[in-house]
C-alpha cells in the first residue's frame, strides 16, 4: 500500500511537471513571434546585399506619423507602415501620404486592443477584414502584409491570417522604442547587431523615434546598409 502511494505521489507530480513545461512552450511560442510555433511569420531574409527594410507600427497619428514621413522624404526612403484601422479612419490623410510618397501599407488589426489575442477566430478575422477594408477604401489596393498586435500568435489568429491570405510580417531587430529612454539605447537595440536582410522594428507613435530616426538612419548608412522596402527587401507583392 506504501509503495502504491509513493508510486502514485510520484506519477501526480510527474504530470504536474510535465503540464508546467508544456505550459511554458505553449507561451514561449505565443509571444516569440520569430518561433513559428502557431503560425509562420516572415521575420528575416536570406540577401548577399547589405540590405536591410524599416517597419513603424501602430499609427498613424497626428503630430508624429507626419515628422516620421518628413524624415522618410528628406532621406529618399521608403517604409512599411502597420496600421490601425481604427487610427486611419480619424487620420485618412495620413494614410493616403504614406501610400502616396511610396510606402507600403500593411495591416495591423482594427482596435489593437490589450485583449487582442483572447478573441475568437470570427472576432479576429472581422478585425483584419475591416481593417483591409479602410486600406483599400483609401489606396485602393489590397494589402497583404499583417504583422500581429505586440507580436502574439495563436491558433485562432493563425486561422484569421490564413482565410485573409495574408503575410505575416515580424521582425528580426526589436528596437524597443516604446519603453527605452535613451538614445544610446535605442540605437544599440537598432544597430548593435544589424545584419543583411533584417527587418527593423519602430513605431511612428514613439516620440524617441521621432526625435532620433535621423540618427538611426545616419548609423544604419554608416555601417555600409542600404535601406530598402519591406516588399523589396522580401521579393514579395504587398498587394493583391
Amino acid at each position: 500500500m506504501l509503495v502504491s502511494k509513493l508510486f502514485f505521489s510520484l506519477s501526480l507530480w510527474w504530470m504536474i511537471l510535465v503540464v508546467f513545461v508544456y505550459s511554458l512552450f505553449l507561451v514561449y511560442g505565443a509571444i516569440k513571434i520569430q518561433a513559428n510555433f502557431f503560425m509562420t511569420s516572415i521575420n528575416e531574409t536570406k540577401t548577399n546585399k547589405k540590405q536591410i527594410a524599416l517597419t513603424f507600427d501602430d499609427g498613424p497619428l497626428e503630430n508624429k506619423t507626419n515628422l516620421i514621413l518628413d524624415i522618410l522624404k528628406n532621406n529618399n526612403i521608403h517604409a512599411a507602415f502597420f496600421c490601425i484601422g481604427s487610427q486611419i479612419e480619424k487620420h485618412p490623410s495620413l494614410l493616403l501620404r504614406m501610400h502616396n510618397e511610396g510606402h507600403i501599407i500593411g495591416n495591423h488589426s482594427y482596435s489593437h486592443h490589450f485583449f487582442f489575442d483572447l478573441k475568437s477566430v470570427k472576432e479576429m478575422q472581422n478585425e483584419l477584414m475591416k481593417t483591409g477594408d479602410i486600406i483599400e477604401q483609401n489606396i485602393h489596393k489590397r494589402t497583404r502584409f499583417f504583422r500581429p498586435p505586440y507580436g502574439v500568435t495563436n491558433p485562432n489568429l493563425a486561422r484569421a491570417v490564413r482565410s485573409g491570405n495574408y503575410y505575416s510580417i515580424g521582425w528580426s531587430r526589436r528596437s524597443m522604442d516604446t519603453v527605452v529612454k535613451t538614445e544610446q539605447k535605442l540605437l544599440r537595440n537598432i544597430t548593435g547587431k544589424l545584419k543583411a536582410g533584417d527587418i527593423v522594428l519602430l513605431h511612428d507613435t514613439a516620440i524617441i523615434t521621432v526625435q532620433n530616426l535621423q540618427g538611426i538612419i545616419d548609423v544604419i548608412k554608416n555601417k555600409g546598409f542600404e535601406i530598402v522596402r519591406l516588399d523589396k527587401l522580401l521579393n514579395i507583392e504587398a498587394y493583391a
